[in-house]
This record gives structure tokens, C-alpha cells and sequence, in this order.
């Protein structure tokens, strides 16, 4: 175990990087992203900033000595079987939790040419689950931007009835929530 300590004698424990070595090749990955995801902005809120860093300086070192050479070398392993397996779990977590591929991306993408057209397939698929999930993610922004400005309209059409505004800045206001609402639209149908 790495164990990080506060100057007030509390104890925050990790697993160690030589343990790491003898998991499967996507679980480093796994681990520090869940890590930098949920853990870290607990940790903010109960430990020290110094601690905090400590913590983050040793998730980065696993990052680059362990989770990334791991993977590499799994998706370029000359045993076809290892690289399908390293695949098929790939695709699993894009499916589940797409936001932890983030960090492999890059070398994901240099698998998508692998010689076994299975590897490359599932590789593929996953980098495609990342992407939609990303896009997914926008699409829920302005969905949100387009609520917040269908509220606007609908006291802009009051004033409109009421006279208040003229025809030219209804119709401008009109013309940027019908824009909005097309994107929308059209995101959602390509992401079908």
C-alpha cells in the first residue's frame, strides 16, 4: 500500500504502482481515472492541499510509468489473444463509462490498425462510444441553454402581444431559439 500522510496523523492509503503491474492493461487506467474523477474532489474537501498534490503527483507517475506503457504494450502484444481481450474490455467500459477512455485516447487510436480486423473492429467501436458520448454530453448543454431561452421567449411573447417590443427584435429573439432548437434537432438524429 502508498500511504500519504496529514500532519495531523491521518492516513489516506493507495494502492502501490509495483501491485498495478499485474493487473489487466485497461485497470491502471480504470483506477486513475476513477480516482481523479470522484476521489480527488472528496479528498479537496477533506484533506490538505499538500496531501492533495502529493496525491495527484503519484496518480500522474502511475499514469505515465504504469498505465499508459501497460496498455501500449498489451494493444501491440504479438499474442493475438491478449490485444483481443484488452479490446473487448475496452469496449465494455466505452459502453458503461465512455469518460475513462479520455486518457488512452491517443494510443487507441493507433490501434484502430491493428492486423486482426476483430482488434481494430472493437477498438473502433470503442473510440465511437467515446465520441458519441462526448457529443451526447454537448447536446445535453444546449438543451439546457435551450430551456433557459424558451423561458426568455415565452415572456418575449408576452411582450410582444402586449406591444411592448417591436416586430424586427421579437423576430431576432425568435431566430436564435429556432437555430438552437435546429442543432438540437439535428445532433439527436445523427447521434439515432
Amino acid at each position: 500500500m502508498k500511504i500519504f500522510r496529514t500532519d495531523d496523523g491521518r492516513i489516506l492509503q493507495l494502492v502501490e504502482k509495483e501491485k498495478m503491474k499485474d493487473w489487466d492493461a485497461e485497470m491502471p487506467l480504470l483506477f486513475i481515472g476513477v480516482m481523479k474523477d470522484k476521489r480527488i474532489p472528496m479528498y479537496k474537501k477533506e484533506f490538505p492541499k499538500k496531501l492533495v498534490s502529493e496525491v495527484e503527483a503519484y496518480l500522474d507517475d502511475i499514469l505515465e510509468n504504469v498505465a499508459i506503457p501497460k496498455l501500449i504494450e498489451s494493444l501491440s502484444s504479438p499474442l493475438l489473444e491478449e490485444r483481443l481481450k484488452v479490446a473487448e474490455n475496452l469496449l465494455e467500459l466505452s459502453k458503461s463509462n465512455p469518460d475513462q477512455l479520455k486518457i488512452a485516447l491517443p494510443h487507441l487510436e493507433k490501434a484502430v490498425n491493428d492486423p486482426n480486423k476483430k482488434v481494430a473492429k472493437l477498438v473502433k467501436d470503442a473510440i465511437t462510444n467515446y465520441h458519441k458520448a462526448q457529443r451526447r454530453k454537448q447536446t445535453a448543454a444546449k438543451r439546457k441553454k435551450l430551456t433557459a431561452l424558451r423561458k426568455k421567449m415565452d415572456a418575449i411573447d408576452r411582450d410582444y402581444a402586449d406591444g411592448k417590443i417591436s416586430d424586427e427584435d421579437y423576430l431576432k429573439e425568435q431566430k436564435i431559439y429556432l437555430k438552437l432548437k435546429r442543432v438540437i434537432e439535428i445532433e439527436e438524429t445523427l447521434d439515432s
